[in-house]
């Protein structure tokens, strides 16, 4: 548990100083808060200036005035300051998962994973900072409270003290309750989301097959789940609160009836009754705050428990510069593979085939053969569960993966596009403003892979949104424009897997032509059935 709050306040320490700024600041309003009953007591029992344009009037109110704007500093500092907390943690686990191996992807669900992480680092945000601020600003005053308190009647602050150890305790079983509680509606909340993004993803199935009342139901059912954890959730900390109202109420009576007693004997004042009842009041509404805050604290940890062991378990970064190699001749030599989630299944069994450079290999086979699996293994997608890859003379480990990536480009059957312009599709780096010479290239790579053409024709040309996955534009297009993509990698090597299989006749050749460019003077592997290539191969690897 120690380990747990550690590793979240941690996040603030590339922030010390805005911190301790914030921190400043809430003291001083926490000081100031803590004179006003005083103030109120210094008027109720008339020793105030009788006069009303005094001095000391005009005072009391510029004092309040800069406690209302410390006030409003104090909420500033600490609202940015989770902003940057947050944005800093989102973008660490932003890295993390890009680093993740293809096998990770295999086995949880992207809509799920986004939306744990857009509504758990919220919760954290709020948590961390304007809600942490809430509660050191509260225990402050209710250290003050009770000093000012056992200064105006020893009687009334004794009784107050017994009700801290109950309150303790009261706390101590609603963490516990809500940490396990909090974790459960979290990855409940995270199904619906799943739920609604396979609905809607998939919306023409549920229109062909009329899955209407099976689609609704499954994510009805989901929500159902949701709901009965955050209504046990929502009871537990709604007992801790009535029962710490019946503290709060019988309290303030007992104080009551004690005081209005101590007046009539006269060892207290109206003004020191009515400044105590403020104090007890502040207290109550600080310790209010404390549990509400440990409640939300506790609640946080059960749910952002799967962020911080995602962010905890970085590989090595991809993005690294490697040491440049040139490709030569890769061998795999007696490889085997399964997919990590479907282990009992051999893909690959004892596998040795050579890819020969500057040569055009193809590797044919029947479907399910594990042709395009060879490809990813080749890329460092996975890792063969036996057996060794070679460049050359050298063994593929991570850092050699790295540098093939970087040399390889990759065309297959349906093209990965990300929903953004084709420009920032082709040239990512360029951040929608590319240079001069940068334009020209994309120009030219779009030329040599027959596209130019027919961006020319789109009402934005090369800024035209292409659409949840490239759905806007046509396959055949799609092709050319991942053609263009690897012509402006300039890559040693290019994949071509089953690039063909989906398009007619006209669209086969067009894209054909359009690889004439691309792999003159090339190490080329070709994953295909088709005779065509088989026939043209200089190395046929047969599965």
């Amino acid at each position: 548990m120690y380990q747990a709050h550690k590793q979240r306040l941690s996040l603030l320490s590339p922030y010390q100083k805005d911190t301790f700024v914030a921190l400043l600041i809430m003291v001083i309003t926490a000081a100031a808060q803590l004179t006003l009953p005083e103030i109120a007591n210094y008027y109720i029992d008339g020793h105030a200036p009788t006069t009303l344009l005094d001095p000391f009037h005009l005072w009391i109110m510029a004092f309040i005035m800069i406690f209302a704007l410390l006030s409003a500093l104090r909420f500033y500092l600490f609202e940015s300051l989770g902003i940057k907390v947050i944005t800093r943690f989102r973008t660490s686990l932003h890295k993390a998962l890009l680093n993740k191996p293809s096998s990770y992807f295999d086995e949880i669900n992207a809509a799920e994973l986004t939306s744990r992480i857009n509504a758990d680092t919220h919760m954290l945000k709020d948590v961390l900072t304007t809600s942490a601020a809430l509660f050191l600003r509260s225990a402050l005053i209710v250290c003050g409270c009770i000093i000012m308190m056992l200064s105006i009647s020893y009687l009334l602050s004794a009784v107050l003290l017994l009700l801290i150890p109950i309150f303790v305790y009261a706390t101590k079983l609603l963490t516990n309750k809500i940490e396990s509680l909090a974790e459960y509606e979290q990855d409940a909340l995270a199904k619906t989301n799943k739920v609604a993004f396979d609905n809607l993803n998939c919306h023409t199935l549920i229109k062909l097959y009329n899955w209407f009342d099976s689609s609704q139901h499954r994510y009805e059912g989901a929500n159902k789940t949701y709901m009965s954890y955050a209504y046990k959730t929502i009871y537990s900390i709604s007992t801790f609160q009535g029962f710490f109202n019946l503290l709060i109420y019988s309290c303030l009576i007992s104080m009551l009836i004690l005081g209005s007693h101590q007046i009539a004997k006269g060892q207290l004042s109206i003004g020191e009754l009515t400044s105590f009842v403020l104090y007890l009041g502040m207290a109550f509404t600080s310790l209010n705050t404390l549990s509400g805050f440990w409640a939300e604290w506790c609640q946080s940890i059960g749910a952002t428990k799967y962020l911080f062991e995602l962010e905890s378990m970085q590989p090595r970064n991809a993005s690294a510069q490697p040491r440049i190699i040139s490709i030569e001749d890769i061998q795999f030599k007696d490889v085997s593979f399964a997919y990590p989630n479907k282990a009992q299944q051999t893909v690959l069994f004892e596998l040795n085939c050579k890819i020969k450079k500057g040569q055009k290999n193809v590797i044919a086979g029947p479907s399910g053969s594990g042709k395009s699996t060879i490809a990813k293994l080749l890329l460092g997608y996975y890792s063969p569960t036996s057996g060794k890859i070679l460049v050359g003379d050298n063994v593929l480990d991570e850092q050699g993966f790295i540098n093939l990536r970087q040399q390889t480009a990759y065309v297959e059957q349906e093209p990965l596009f990300m929903s953004l312009s084709i420009l920032d599709n082709l040239l990512p780096e360029a951040m929608g403003t590319p240079s001069e010479q940068q334009m020209q290239k994309v120009v030219q790579a779009c030329k040599q892979a027959n596209a130019h053409d027919f961006i020319m024709t789109l009402p934005d040309g090369y800024n035209t949104h292409m659409g949840d996955r490239g759905n806007l534009l046509s396959g055949g297009q799609k092709q050319r424009l991942a053609i263009a993509r690897a012509l402006l990698k300039e890559p040693e090597m290019v994949i071509l897997d089953e690039f063909t299989s989906a398009l007619d006749a006209a669209n086969r050749q067009g894209i054909e032509d359009a690889l004439n460019n691309l792999l003159k003077n090339k190490t080329v592997l070709v994953i295909s059935h088709q005779q065509s290539h088989i026939e043209h191969a200089d190395n046929l690897i047969t599965l």
